[in-house]
Order: structure tokens, then C-alpha cells, then sequence
């Protein structure tokens, strides 16, 4: 009689089977909501599949999730920060970023295709959206028409945790430049203090001073935290 014996399947072949099972079952959940359904570490762990094609990209997910709070915050992540970050290589990164870069252009967009005064809310979208988790302090100014259309949107100072530097001559150059009508101000604030320093309320006199005979208006100057915004028109600052 001849013994007939069953043999398992390689342990490596079920786990790729298992592996393979799981991201086709996310991508049908994430299918069957686009993704409202899906937790932050979800739709992490998809964007990661193309920079990780041999292995389960859950516990990534989750780790980058513990460490910068939710995915907002690993999406805007500073690149350094990203790479200490255990089992984060440079095409999870690249995944990362590319995401930044779209969303980003995505809110430009929306600003620049709409009157800024009456969609005053595109523009803060748009700001918080592109400073609020930055964990170092940058400035960047919005140069508009004379429809308040936004032209161009010119980051002109990076600094380090808590202050940057910026040229007043060099913003009234470049809205010259530019033929702008008006401008916005905006900058964050990496602590979440939306209250403006001395430093902060000094600069936008100096801007405003550098832009008054050349007939160019600061609409407002924004101060972007992880809590909200602070506006110096709203305030009465200018």
C-alpha cells in the first residue's frame, strides 16, 4: 500500500498569501467608501504599498502614525524626521511627499482660480493646510491682482524652531515684479502660540511702510498653529 502524505505549503508562500489577501481587502474597502471608512493608518498603509510591494505596510502605517499624531502630520513631516523613523526609506518618503506636493497644489489652485476676497476661506484652506505642521518656522507671501486673484505664492524666509527672517525690500521687489496689486502675509508658528511676537508685529509694519508709496496693499498677515489661525486684519493690527 502506498502512504500518501500531505505536505504544508512553505511557511514564506502563506505569508505572502496572506500578505497579498490583506492589501487586496483594503483596497476594497477603501474601494467601497473612497476611503471615508478607512482610519488614518488605513489610507497610510495604501499610499505605502507601491514603496513596500513585499511586506505588510500596516505596522509602518501605525508607527508613523504614534509618531507625528495622525497623518496630516506625516504627510507634512519633516524629510529628517521621516528617515529616523525605522523601516522609512526613501520610497516611503517619496510616497510621502508626493502626496504634500498634491495637496498642495490642489489648494493653490483653488486659490488662484477664485476671487480671494470672496472665498476668503479658499485662502485660509490653503494656508493652514501648507504650514500648520511644520516643525520650523517659514514665511511666505501671496501676491494678488487687481481681481485679488493670487499670481504667485513665494515662500521668502525659512527659519529655525521659532523665528525667520524676512526683507521687507525684498517683498516690495518682488510684488514690482510680479505687477501685484495686493498681498498677503502669512506665516506659522511651529509652538501653536497664534499670538504675534513684537518681532512679528515689527516686520509687518516694515512691509507695509516698504509698500506704501508703491500702492500696494497688505490685505492681512496670517499667523498658521495646529489650533487655528491668527489674522492681524481681524485684530485690528492692520
Amino acid at each position: 500500500m502506498t502512504e500518501i502524505t500531505t505536505q504544508k505549503p512553505p511557511e514564506k508562500t502563506l505569508e505572502k498569501s496572506d500578505h497579498l489577501g490583506h492589501r487586496q481587502r483594503v483596497r476594497k474597502k477603501f474601494l467601497s467608501s473612497l476611503g471615508k471608512e478607512l482610519h488614518d493608518y488605513e489610507l497610510l498603509e495604501i499610499l505605502l504599498f507601491a514603496a513596500n510591494a513585499r511586506q505588510d505596510t500596516k505596522p509602518l502605517a501605525k508607527k508613523l502614525i504614534a509618531k507625528f499624531g495622525d497623518i496630516s502630520g506625516v504627510v507634512n513631516a519633516d524629510m529628517n524626521l521621516l528617515k529616523e523613523v525605522e523601516d522609512v526609506g526613501e520610497g516611503a518618503i517619496t510616497s510621502i511627499k508626493i502626496i504634500a506636493e498634491i495637496i498642495n497644489r490642489v489648494l493653490k489652485n483653488s486659490a488662484k482660480t477664485k476671487t480671494v476676497l470672496n472665498n476668503w476661506q479658499a485662502v485660509l484652506d490653503y494656508s493652514y493646510a501648507s504650514l500648520k505642521n511644520l516643525n520650523y518656522e517659514v514665511f511666505r507671501v501671496l501676491f494678488l491682482d487687481k481681481k485679488h486673484q493670487l499670481i504667485e505664492d513665494e515662500l521668502l524666509g525659512i527659519g529655525e524652531n521659532d523665528y525667520v527672517a524676512v526683507s521687507s525690500k525684498a517683498i516690495a521687489k518682488k510684488a514690482l515684479l510680479l505687477n501685484a496689486s495686493s498681498i498677503i502675509l502669512m506665516h506659522n508658528h511651529p509652538t501653536g502660540d497664534l499670538r504675534p511676537s513684537n518681532a512679528d508685529i515689527k516686520t509687518t509694519n516694515e512691509i507695509i511702510l516698504a509698500l506704501k508709496n508703491l500702492e500696494i496693499k497688505i490685505l492681512d498677515h496670517l499667523i498658521i498653529g495646529g489650533s487655528g489661525y491668527f489674522s492681524f486684519k481681524e485684530s485690528g493690527l492692520i
